[in-house]
């Protein structure tokens, strides 16, 4: 079982929220206690919590009119395209096994709340949905929109090879099966024993086309880089990262974070150690990413870059320098000229 509660992309709320006001909401509707406004909707670069998604899940069944099959409907929409470098890795993927291996490792950058493994006994392979973790309001409509967005994604990978997956839901048949059937396009088995899609292994390992080794290797550590980045905008070392990238001039204060904070400077360490961090270590990380922006991006000299960042000398920064990027900065500045 996996934890669901991640930063996604914008653009699972855009789908939402297009998706209610073609239904008659309005957008201020579906953001109704999302802490999303309009604005951010449209900025790209904007970054969902779960819950905040979740709340957009809930004004959408709350605004709008029983409609059968809704969940259906929205996962239809989610095209490789929708999950941006996720999606772009996976759809240059050389094969559907490489994918939906990539597919499972960076699942977070999904917009799944129902957490997928991936399971391949035999001639059959298995995409496994869970759903346990997901409220109980909204796990439905989650369910619906995952599967039906997997077998999207299922269909774009293996293209003609492929017929529609047999496809497995715990629930009991709705009212509305037939749209089940209508979306899945095959028989789709109720009071299964698992919520899954399922085809044949010997699709895994065909060439594709439009995939490319290099490519997709190149997009995963993107992935991984993207993830991780993500990752460290959470929690309180995140507030930390965000006001040390705030200080002008480059101050790394301890006592002013923590006061920014409202709180003291003994609890700050002490709930930093809890997170698996420290203010030293998150100093560092932020003057070693400033200062590689500085000798990649500007003509600044050492001692410059130094005294913008508050080391006491050239000396001082050259030396921390090296110890994190295990290369001085001057040696640093030069591969990058060579690039």
């Amino acid at each position: 079982m996996q934890n669901w509660d991640f930063c996604r992309s914008v653009m699972s709320t855009q789908l939402l929220v297009t998706l209610g006001t073609e239904y008659g909401a309005t957008p201020s509707a579906m953001l109704r206690n999302s802490g999303l406004s309009e604005a951010s909707l449209s900025n790209p670069e904007t970054l969902v919590e779960a819950q905040s998604e979740l709340s957009v899940i809930r004004n959408l069944l709350r605004e709008l009119p029983p409609i059968d099959g809704l969940g259906l409907i929205a996962g239809k929409r989610y095209q490789l395209s929708a999950y941006g470098i996720w999606g772009f890795a996976i759809a240059s993927s050389p094969t559907a096994r490489k994918a939906i291996e990539l597919a499972q490792t960076y699942q977070q950058l999904t917009f799944a709340f129902a957490s997928f493994n991936i399971d391949i006994s035999g001639d059959r392979t298995r995409i496994l949905f869970d759903d346990r973790d997901v409220p109980e309001d909204v796990r439905l409509f989650c369910l619906e929109r995952e599967m039906a967005a997997a077998a999207v994604i299922i269909g774009e990978l293996l293209g003609s090879h492929c017929s529609a997956p047999r496809v497995y839901f715990r629930h009991p048949a709705p009212h509305y099966a037939k749209c089940y059937q209508q979306h899945f396009g095959h028989a789709v088995a109720f009071n299964a024993d698992c919520n899954a899609l399922e085809f044949s292994s010997a699709l895994l390992d065909l060439p594709r086309s439009v995939g490319n080794e290099s490519t997709a290797n190149l997009l995963a550590k993107q992935c991984g880089e993207l993830l991780a980045s993500r990752s460290a905008r959470r929690g309180l070392s995140g507030k930390v990262r965000d006001l040390l990238l705030r200080q002008r001039p480059m101050q790394m204060d301890m006592e002013a974070v923590a006061a920014s904070l409202h709180m003291t400077s003994r609890t700050l360490r002490r709930k930093l150690e809890a997170e698996g961090s420290s203010f030293r270590q998150l100093s560092d990380e932020i003057r070693v990413t400033l200062a590689e922006e500085l000798l990649r991006g500007t003509p600044l000299s050492i001692e410059q870059i130094a005294e913008r960042l508050s080391y006491a000398d050239a000396s001082s920064f050259s030396q921390a320098f090296k110890r994190m990027t295990k290369q001085t900065p001057g040696a640093f500045r030069r591969a990058e000229q060579r690039r």
